[in-house]
């Protein structure tokens, strides 16, 4: 089972499942990969709210977490 490896291998299921679909995804030819690189992004917004009022806004986009993990890891 595929299950045994990614856990001997020591990481989570959805960081197999990522990995899985980035190599799914770079294996497409180039007009389909385009198109599927577009669709693998997100934005996501957190408020924060104190005394009923919105204290404070994050916006989460998927390049800039990508670009701070790479700054953590170097």
């Amino acid at each position: 089972m595929a299950g045994q490896y990614w856990r001997a291998a020591g990481i989570t299921y959805l960081q197999y499942a990522n990995i899985c679909g980035t190599h799914v995804r770079n294996c497409l030819k180039e007009p389909f990969r385009a198109a599927a690189k577009n669709r693998e992004g997100f934005i996501s917004n957190t408020v924060m709210y104190q005394n009923g009022k919105e204290s404070s806004t994050i916006i989460l986009n998927s390049e800039l977490l990508q670009k701070e993990l790479l700054v953590k890891k170097n």
